[in-house]
């Protein structure tokens, strides 16, 4: 197997499991997201698998994606490296499964939402964030409706606004919550669940489940993705709004 610096990986009990392995705080930059799609693409061909489990080390899941990176010069690596996780993800022939504690911001909590089950501690906190440094996420634009509905992921997504353990179950964004301490043995538990099952019935389940329920997403995250990269990019304000969290200050929109 191959030899990572940014993330961990293993694999056992018909399982595999991605353990984003950056700390303190798990920053999503290019070099890692380049080694999680190596590990995400060995994945595809294999029939052996009944499940991936993606967890975080140490005291948070993600603080999201890396802004410095992020910037204008940066952005088409930056964006096509992290959206091919997704379509990546998208192509996985096994359910996957999230396992979330302390914060998922931004890139993270869209990490996390592709999942196609989410499971949370209880000390929980999750959002995307992107709009107060005058971005969006293009990942949650075309993907966090169906988990939530049309107007919950308007609001998270217009306003940044971020959301605790117990909102998130309640607005489904979440199948279940656990005590913090107690989540990974969860998250095993619940893996049992899938590896007791035939491998080869999960993996022509979540070819239907692809071909029905999220039919559509390659054509919605390229939407998302143009008007990112052709439009947004080429304002003020995006840039405004980076170089402030950079900083470290409040940023001065120009409202263009």
């Amino acid at each position: 197997m191959t030899d990572f610096k940014h993330i961990k990986v293993s694999e056992g009990g018909r399982a595999a499991r991605l353990t984003l392995a950056r700390p303190p705080l798990n920053v999503l930059n290019i070099a890692m997201l380049r080694e999680i799609n190596t590990y995400l693409e060995s994945l595809i061909p294999r029939e052996d698998l009944c499940a991936l489990l993606i967890h975080g080390e140490g005291k948070t899941f993600s603080a999201g994606v890396d802004v410095p990176e992020h910037k204008k010069d940066m952005a088409d690596e930056m964006i096509g490296t992290f959206h091919r996780a997704f379509r990546l993800m998208h192509q996985l022939p096994m359910p996957t499964v999230a396992a979330v504690h302390g914060g998922a911001y931004g890139g993270a909590m869209e990490l996390a939402i592709f999942a196609d089950i989410i499971l949370g501690a209880d000390d929980m906190k999750i959002g995307v964030p992107e709009i107060k440094l005058g971005v969006f996420p293009p990942l949650a634009v075309a993907h966090l409706a169906h988990i939530v509905g049309i107007k919950k992921a308007a609001e998270l997504i217009f306003t940044g606004s971020v959301l605790d353990a117990d909102e998130s179950l309640r607005v489904g964004l979440v199948n279940h919550v656990y005590p913090a301490a107690e989540l990974m043995e969860a998250a095993e538990a619940f893996l049992k669940k899938l590896t007791s099952l035939s491998a080869y019935s999960l993996r022509k389940t979540k070819e239907a489940y692809r071909q029905v329920v999220v039919a559509d997403f390659e054509r919605s995250l390229a939407a998302a993705e143009t008007v990112y990269l052709r439009d947004l990019m080429n304002g003020d304000d995006p840039t405004e709004g980076l170089a402030a969290f950079t900083e470290k200050r409040k940023p001065e929109w120009k409202d263009q």
